[in-house]
């Protein structure tokens, strides 16, 4: 038997990589369904409950895994994925097969949701890319990019079980050295701004007439792997960015307590990702609202605090009314709340539905979804194939211009590790007319979105921008399609069209 878990496998499959198992967990005295990669790194999510859904995709109740659903959910697998397995009709549950003929009938208009400046300001959504004009006239002009936003990951260590996770298939011993970490930054930092003003005079000092920068990396995320404040070298590397004019962000589900709460002062804008209670063995007595919480950042003006909560079949009214009181005891800015994005477009669309209108119900949004309080709604979802073959009929990604996430997989065995222009190609997924589901890949692929290695990232800007992969192809479901068609609109304005810095928005060298 497996040891992901105590208690009876009653149940076992593969894929090619996953083993999914039905299973009777004496611990927790539930059925659950876990999910464990096939890779060295084995992570894994655990489901207990599924949403159960009428016809028209409305949610009719959360049921616990029992003897039925496992059996629906085995039997259909192969064809609904890792993800979409695990929202079930009702009427497909009663007949044991799932109906392939089922229309998609939900459109973005169908979901109460306002685009407010609090999404605006904390979500990558292309509001913020005008502030940046100069770099994308540059682009325009000579085909080279500028690389002002940057996300890494510097290990891939989380001990947490979530359903949603996008990198389940990661490999847990691929991690960088301090000094891999500080040359990447370098890079980015020191030697983009003296390139820029030796080869682009014109446009950095137009750059640093609207923002009072050279052009470079401007903003820097810590994310991955769960717990980025997990690698060994953490405390010492923000040390060492605190000395430089960028402004950082930091993504985590925890704060080790060995990590000195100073460290944290260096940000200026840290979001904490609220796991399902049930997956992460921190939580004390399974309570996100008990975990230990560095007093620096509670009731801090200086630094942005919010949590990130993902809605799903492990989702209550209690923890969303736990949340509201968590930010207000805290002193803490913001909850955004979104959808599981392994979902496919269509099942994304109706969690949003949902979403929504138990936010309502709840009184967190008003009738047209404005946030009424600290809680907003996120409506991001994935594009499709015409959307993708309208925006990029160059086939060139255009995140490729001005942002870069470099990912650790495969550091391990090679020495170096891959560029992507987004971080979430882990997630695309697909479905046809069928139903039948191209499921996300949830680890990083470097053959299929990869740009360059960490060693060679100063290509990024050295080198005219090329299209190492073509979206219309590999990133027909993007999540970021508004972003790539607002720089796709400044690169095709007039050169000398007049444009205003935005206003009343946060995280401006976080685009």
């Amino acid at each position: 038997m497996s040891t992901m878990t105590a208690g009876q496998v009653l149940k076992r499959m593969e894929t090619a990589r996953f083993v999914l198992s039905y299973i009777d967990n004496q611990r927790s005295g539930r059925r659950e369904l876990v999910l464990q990669g096939k890779t060295e790194g084995k992570h894994r999510a655990e489901h207990a409950r599924v949403d159960i859904l009428d016809d028209d995709g409305r949610l009719l109740e959360t049921r616990p895994i029992d003897d039925a659903i496992a059996e629906f959910v085995f039997a259909n697998f192969e064809l609904r994925g890792d993800t979409e397995s695990f929202s079930i009709y009702r009427s497909d549950l009663d007949s044991g097969h799932f109906d392939q003929q089922r229309s998609k009938r939900t459109a973005p208009a169908q979901v109460r949701h306002q685009l407010t400046a609090a999404e605006k300001s904390f979500t990558a959504n292309g509001a913020k890319l005008w502030y940046h004009k100069p770099i994308f006239d540059k682009y325009r002009d000579t085909g080279f990019g500028s690389i002002i936003r940057a996300t890494m990951t510097n290990h891939q260590v989380c001990a947490s079980r979530c359903p949603f996770c996008s990198t389940i298939s990661r490999n847990r011993k691929d991690a960088v050295t301090l000094q891999e970490a500080k040359d990447f930054v370098d890079r980015l930092y020191f030697d983009q701004a003296d390139y820029n003003r030796k080869n682009f005079p014109e446009y950095n000092e137009a750059y640093k007439a609207a923002t009072g920068s050279d052009i470079r990396l401007r903003g820097l995320i810590l994310s991955g792997g769960g717990q980025p404040n997990l690698w060994p070298h953490f405390a010492e590397f923000v040390d060492y960015l605190s000395t430089l004019d960028i402004d950082l962000g930091l993504i985590t589900n925890g704060f080790p307590q060995k990590v000195p709460d100073e460290t944290y002062r260096h940000f200026q804008w840290i979001r904490i990702s609220i796991t399902p209670e049930d997956a992460s063995p921190f939580y004390p007595d399974q309570r996100f609202d008990k975990q230990y919480m560095p007093e620096l950042i509670k009731n801090n003006k200086d630094i942005t605090v919010g949590y990130s909560y993902v809605f799903g079949p492990w989702t209550t009214d209690d923890i969303l009314n736990r949340i509201t009181q968590s930010l207000a005891d805290n002193g803490f800015d913001y909850c955004r709340t979104l959808t599981d994005c392994n979902l496919t477009r269509e099942m994304q669309l109706i969690a949003h539905r949902e979403l929504a209108e138990r936010l309502f119900r709840l009184g967190y949004i008003d009738a047209l979804g404005n946030p009424t309080g600290r809680i907003f709604h996120q409506f991001k979802y994935h594009g499709s194939k015409p959307e993708a073959e309208e925006l990029w009929d160059g086939g060139q990604c255009f995140l490729q211009t001005y942002s870069v996430f470099w990912d650790t997989t495969g550091h391990e065995q090679n020495g170096k590790s891959y560029c992507y222009a987004c971080d979430s190609v882990t997630v695309l997924v697909d479905s046809d007319e069928s139903g039948a589901v191209t499921s996300s890949e949830r680890k990083f692929n470097h053959e299929k979105w990869g740009t360059v290695p960490n060693t060679e990232v100063s290509r990024l800007f050295t080198e005219p921008v090329k299209a190492y992969f073509d979206p219309r192809k590999v990133c027909t479901s993007c999540l970021f399609m508004r972003n790539n068609r607002t720089v796709k609109e400044i690169v095709n304005a007039p050169r000398d069209l007049s444009f205003e810095v935005p206003t009343g928005l946060q995280h401006l060298n976080f685009p």
